[in-house]
């Protein structure tokens, strides 16, 4: 109906404006931090939306996932020793819920292909507004840490860290877009993007568009599989044997195997420490954790973690309470199986991939560049998205839930009918 392309234009825009108010470094620009405040205004736009149009839906299997974590979360908190107060225990839970609740919400917004692919441009527009503020920062205003941050650009004016992963779902999109379009302008894009990540020379980053080329060789390509899997072997080996004659990439990864037990990792290494301490965590707690907003305790501010300090976590470089620079929740996974223990984290992968497991099925019967195209944008970005956040708290982050839950959920319900392919 046309009276519903309006609203669909407004949660478009509003998810793009939620996208770049996340991305900036608050804490150097001096801005509020308003990234709940538009979430907010998208949730009370999803129930006007509803009231108007007398509806409401959420796919059966998830709603019975989100009912069985919220459950797990309230029990969690109630037996947990270290649960904060109720409302703190609210306020953890609830940041952990957000990106599947932006799934749902988005779910119900119906769009039709053009208005998916309007809002996939304008993501892509986006970052690339922001590389060209990071080139602008680096090599002019010079704000970053260039100590810290060892890549040929460096930014503060944006959260570096989150903005080369940005990057790889843009990219993601880009290639997605040139496979639907073929133009060859995408391509450029691509490079452009392509160079921005190496620049940054985040380990993560590269490393995951290792993973978006391959998946563009198997699910866009029509080679045969041995084909694409020599291609991709070839490609990989290619790339692995470029990263190799980096010193400064090379320097990163071996501070990452710069031990030979877990017990090394763990006194040695802030990140390996967590998710060593987090499998102790689960087992100690079995089935459920320490509680919503223990493990850190950053979410719900408050100053120092008891888990940390029973289990000798504080004693490390950037995670004790005294240090200006805290990698406290920077181990997204480590943080979700010590909070939730093993079930809840398990469910909430359930959660995390439904996409991704269910879209083949939702695309069925769809023309096979259609299909094709819908299924490369979620399981990609979905499994780039996965592989980065081990060393990150990427999936917290409103740039990227509006990509891996609400594009998703865009894109799961979407109003089917043939698109119109333009092929040179």
């Amino acid at each position: 109906m046309k009276e519903s392309r309006l609203y669909n234009r407004i949660l478009i825009w509003l998810m793009i404006l939620l996208g770049a108010v996340n991305l900036l470094n608050k804490s150097t620009l001096g801005l509020p931090p308003v990234d709940y405040g538009i979430y907010a205004v998208i949730a009370v736009l999803t129930a006007i939306y509803a009231i108007i149009y007398c509806r409401f839906m959420v796919p059966g299997h998830y709603l019975l996932l989100i009912t069985t974590v919220a459950v797990m979360m309230v029990l969690n908190a109630i037996v947990s020793k270290y649960s904060p107060e109720p409302l703190y225990s609210f306020i953890g839970g609830l940041i952990t819920l957000l990106p599947f609740i932006l799934f749902v919400m988005c779910y119900n917004f119906r769009m039709d292909d053009g208005e998916i692919h309007q809002f996939i441009n304008l993501f892509i527009a986006l970052v690339c507004f922001y590389s060209l503020i990071v080139y602008a920062d680096s090599f002019i205003l010079g704000t970053g840490d260039r100590d810290f941050q060892t890549g040929i650009l460096a930014s503060g004016i944006v959260r570096f860290g989150d903005f080369s992963s940005l990057c790889n779902q843009a990219l993601v999109l880009t290639m997605a877009e040139f496979y639907r379009t073929r133009r060859k302008s995408y391509l450029g894009v691509a490079a452009w993007i392509v160079l921005t990540i190496l620049l940054t020379n985040q380990l993560k980053a590269i490393l995951g568009m290792m993973l978006i080329f391959t998946g563009y060789v198997f699910y866009l390509t029509n080679a045969r599989r041995w084909v694409k899997i020599t291609i991709s072997s070839l490609g990989l080996a290619a790339i692995i044997v470029i990263l190799s004659v980096s010193a400064s990439f090379m320097l990163k990864f071996e501070n990452y195997l710069d031990s030979n037990t877990a017990e090394d990792a763990y006194a040695k290494i802030a990140r390996p420490a967590l998710y060593y301490r987090a499998f102790e965590m689960a087992a100690d707690f079995f089935p459920f954790g320490t509680g919503q907003g223990t493990y850190g305790s950053v979410p719900v501010n408050i100053v120092g973690s008891r888990v940390y300090s029973d289990y000798e976590l504080d004693k490390i470089w950037g995670l004790g309470d005294d240090t200006d620079f805290s990698f406290k929740m920077d181990a997204h996974w480590a943080s979700i199986l010590g909070e939730m223990g093993y079930i809840g984290a398990l469910i909430y992968l359930l959660l995390f991939f439904y996409p991704a497991m269910r879209v083949g099925k939702r695309m069925e019967g769809e023309e096979d560049k259609t299909r094709r195209y819908y299924i490369y944008i979620i399981r990609m970005g979905i499994l780039t998205l996965f592989a980065e956040s081990i060393v990150l708290a990427l999936p917290k982050s409103f740039s990227f839930m509006i990509i891996y839950a609400g594009l998703a959920g865009l894109i799961m319900n979407r109003k089917s009918s043939k698109t119109i392919w333009t092929d040179r």
